[in-house]
């Protein structure tokens, strides 16, 4: 399978199905100056709209505007870059919200991103109807992450997959390419 990637494309929503969304807006303004963060996500699809993605081909209606990812994901700040055969690429850019007492990023930050990433690498190997969720997961943190060494690259791939769950393998790299950390991470599957 090719690989599909590109740059971030502005979110466009049918109307009708998640609703009405201002594509000309950041969907995480934050004003450092006065240590706020204001952000909206598009509403939850209902009824049978309401699916999880299955499939590169949904995944890459994400990176086309055309889906969105889930409202954690846009609280975290991610965004789908690309997607690969049993794999995805996120990035993440955080601000001053996102750290620690000790100045860079929070380690539950970067969890978060992984979980995200786990999730998202599942869906590009489960067909339509099958929801998925986290079993397990472990982080290991290698290298603090800093704000200057931002955007971070999350990179999943699926290891294997089976009836009932996925092995999943991650690391998030610095813009250096360093890695700051790996993990490792199981996801329950559930089928019709």
């Amino acid at each position: 399978m090719e690989q599909r990637s590109g740059p971030p494309r502005p979110l466009r929503f049918a109307l009708g199905t998640f609703g009405d969304v201002d594509d000309n807006s950041r969907s995480d303004p934050a004003d450092p100056a006065a240590h706020s963060r204001h952000y909206s996500w598009p509403p939850l699809p209902t009824g049978g709209a309401r699916t999880p993605h299955a499939g590169p081909d949904a995944l890459q209606r994400v990176i086309d505007g055309e889906r969105h990812l889930s409202p954690g994901a846009l609280t975290l700040g991610l965004q789908l870059t690309s997607v690969d055969d049993r794999a995805v690429t996120m990035t993440a850019e955080p601000a001053e919200w996102a750290l620690n007492n000790g100045g860079t990023v929070h380690g539950g930050i970067v969890s978060g991103w992984v979980d995200s990433a786990l999730g998202y690498a599942t869906a590009t190997v489960v067909e339509e109807g099958v929801v998925y969720s986290t079993l397990d997961l472990t982080v290991r943190y290698l290298r603090a992450l800093r704000l200057d060494k931002t955007p971070a690259v999350i990179h999943a791939e699926v290891e294997h997959v089976g009836r009932s769950t996925c092995v999943v393998q991650a690391k998030v790299l610095d813009t250096d390419g360093r890695t700051c950390a790996s993990a490792s991470g199981v996801m329950m599957l559930f089928r019709p």
